[in-house]
């Protein structure tokens, strides 16, 4: 999998991602971010849609046969429902830790093929790391997960992924902005096994890409969240062997219903995941 850099259709999703983090970091800098709030009341900035405008731009020169859906274009359900592949986009995950600038935001990119993820990308704009995921061979690809980190100096450099076995201290990813930390009672059936549990809190996607990466092992997400949201990161964390799942354990499907939101889920690798799912079940 690491040869996969050496791969056109690899590197024209690379060129895309980099152009829309060179678009987000732009605005970053700058005093005013452009921040209108939208008609769900979450907030908009000058990022998103400059890096919207990017992505969508690239990813017809790419795929012109292949619709979009991202954040910043949303389609009425009847067009959509026709679509049995298309690309799912979230320009910029993370606008609020973009509005506070604390460096947690990313983008994803990922292509949904009858309701699965089987390609995705994500690209943390301030720390320079980039994580790619193929679960079903498309146009060549290989199937697997890879890690890379751009570096000014030097090439970037590209290593293979996995999720790890649990192993103490138990990390867990908990929302920066959204929602309650780990509950209490799944932390002491987790201690049950392992002694040390600790919990670290991050934004966007990069909670489901560190678990992918094995320096994490779960996200429970009880908040809302979109499609957009989770598409990219299912695709590299199921590449990774991990799962990203709703509380009985199902994969996520996309562009399946009329609203675009999820329910509740969480990421975990197989090892995890039967505790969690009856920690799920207790609560009912």
């Amino acid at each position: 999998m690491q040869d996969v850099n050496q791969h056109p259709v690899f590197q024209a999703l690379q060129k895309i991602i980099h152009d829309a983090a060179t678009a987000i970091m732009e605005i970053y800098q700058r005093a005013d971010l452009g921040i209108q709030q939208k008609s769900d009341d979450s907030p908009v900035t000058a990022a998103d849609l400059a890096a919207h405008r990017v992505i969508i731009a690239g990813l017809q020169v790419l795929t012109p046969d292949i619709p979009i859906l991202s954040e910043e274009g949303t389609v009425k359900f009847e067009e959509r429902v026709q679509w049995p592949c298309l690309w799912i986009v979230d320009p910029l995950d993370g606008t609020k830790e973009f509005i506070k600038r604390n460096g947690e935001f990313s983008i994803n990119i990922a292509l949904v093929q009858d309701g699965k993820p089987i390609v995705g990308m994500v690209y943390l704009p301030t720390t320079s790391e980039g994580y790619f995921g193929v679960t079903e061979a498309w146009r060549d690809l290989p199937v697997g997960a890879i890690k890379w980190h751009d570096d000014v100096d030097r090439e970037a450099s590209y290593e293979s992924i996995n999720v790890r076995e649990p192993r103490e201290p138990i990390i867990v990813m908990t929302s920066r902005s959204h929602g309650p930390a780990l509950p209490i009672d799944l932390k002491n059936t987790l201690k049950a096994n392992y002694e040390q549990v600790r919990e670290l809190p991050k934004g966007s996607s990069i909670k489901g890409c560190r678990i992918a990466e094995g320096i994490a092992d779960l996200h429970l997400r009880r908040g809302p969240t979109s499609e957009w949201d989770t598409a990219a990161q299912q695709a590299i964390i199921e590449a990774a062997g991990g799962m990203l799942v709703t509380p009985t354990g199902k994969p996520f499907r996309y562009n399946q219903r009329e609203t675009l939101l999820n329910g509740h889920f969480f990421v975990s690798g197989p090892e995890l995941a039967p505790s969690v799912i009856n920690w799920y079940k207790s609560q009912h």
